[in-house]
């Protein structure tokens, strides 16, 4: 009898000791469901806080930055200021701001919004420059690297014909040139602005030049203008030296603004076409193939208008960043390997949050408080004009020495 009551208390042991047992792997298995969908959750939530920053995972699971895109050198002359804008060297533009990023380098200034230097005799030499970028956590998202190269300034002087857009027809650009140079520039073109000749057309891209537009925004009007060559039917580069007669030391080409696409392809190689030309007829002929600008803010986008009609009103400032970043990248990938080419990094050293001419408006049509809005979503101000020359110059004295004759 004993025997039977003892073998009944192990087996309800071993029944309680099973059902504890069941109760604890369910209790476990629940607690393992519950962490792993908090974990789901709070992985979510980081992927879209990164998507928000334009942060993407990749194929080896590991998280990659926005592109920057920064020169393989930057140059500053002595005596000349050049900056680097941090919206300006990242695909995400303005958003870059919810980023952490510092400047590494063993001269200049890094600041909130850019890093800036100022070229002397004392600092000629070249230094490693980095742009790193953190996330909240303090963790690298990604960096790039360039050379700062501070040169000389110039000592002699040359010639010089700019191709462009209205971005070449401002006479502050044609001045502070004058300036850097001593006036030891002599200018050439068909056209003029201010006291110096060039072959600047308001309105003008490079289809344009590529094809018989004519040109009538200014004094003296053209049929067609002068690089066009009706027997090849484009532009003509050696037709347009034996017509008019010039022959310049180098040539500036600041083209972009007008043809500006999401997709940079078409723009980028009329562009092309227009460089290829020039070297096929004159290889060694060094040509300054200056990136073009960011545009203003959103309310100088969305207010710019003539007589009442709005000139950008479908346009928003993240997406012309876009535009202008993603041609400039274009054009220095494409023409990496050529020749007797320099770009010129103006969209990048252009302040195109401050240099834009500003009017004060209400904040509302019934307030007495007023805000700054940018009369111009394109055109900069004398300052940007001046900030532009600055650049070229710079990039000017650091090259001119590798000039073939």
């Amino acid at each position: 009898m004993k025997r039977i009551e003892r073998e009944k208390v192990i087996r309800n042991a071993y029944r309680s000791t099973v059902l504890a047992l069941t109760i604890c792997c369910i209790f476990l298995g629940v607690v393992l469901v519950i962490h792993e969908m908090a974990r789901e959750y709070e992985v979510k939530n980081l992927n879209e806080k990164l998507e928000a920053k334009g942060v993407v995972e990749n194929e080896e699971g590991l998280f990659s930055s926005v592109q920057l895109f920064l020169p393989k050198e930057i140059y500053v002359a002595s005596g000349v200021t050049i900056e680097l804008y941090n919206n300006q060297i990242s695909s995400l533009g303005e958003r870059i701001a919810s980023y952490n990023v510092k400047w590494t380098c063993a001269v200049g200034k890094n600041m909130q919004r850019k890093f800036s230097v100022t070229g002397t005799d004392e600092l000629i030499g070249t230094y490693p420059l980095i742009f790193t970028v953190f996330d909240d956590n303090g963790a690298q998202v990604v960096k790039a690297s360039t050379e700062l190269k501070i040169v000389p300034a110039l000592k002699e002087g040359f010639s010089l014909l700019t191709i462009g857009d209205s971005l070449s027809c401002n006479t502050a650009f044609y001045e502070r040139m004058d300036t850097l140079t001593a006036n030891q520039i002599v200018y050439m073109g068909t056209r003029g602005v201010g006291g110096s000749l060039t072959e600047a057309r308001r309105g003008f891209s490079a289809a344009d030049y590529l094809s018989d537009k004519g040109y009538d925004m200014e004094e003296p009007e053209e049929e067609r203008h002068p690089f066009y060559n009706e027997e090849t039917r484009s532009f003509d580069w050696e037709y347009y030296k034996d017509t008019t007669g010039f022959d310049p030391d180098a040539v500036e080409l600041f083209l972009g603004t007008n043809g500006l696409d999401t997709d940079p392809v078409k723009n980028g190689n009329n562009i092309i076409r227009i460089v290829k030309n020039i070297h096929k007829n004159d290889p060694n002929l060094p040509v300054y193939l200056v990136h073009t600008l960011y545009s203003a803010n959103q309310d100088g986008i969305g207010s710019w208008n003539k007589d009442g009609y709005a000139l950008y009103g479908d346009r928003y400032k993240y997406e012309e960043d876009q535009k202008v970043f993603e041609l400039m990248v274009y054009l220095e990938e494409t023409l990496k390997e050529e020749d007797s080419l320099y770009f010129v990094p103006a969209g990048i050293c252009h302040d195109s949050a401050n240099n834009f001419d500003t009017k004060e408006e209400p904040v509302n049509p019934h307030s007495d408080l007023t805000i700054e809005v940018p009369t111009d979503a394109i055109h900069p101000g004398r300052a940007g004009y001046e900030q532009i020359a600055d650049c070229l110059y710079s990039m000017i004295c650091g090259t001119k020495e590798g000039w073939k004759k």
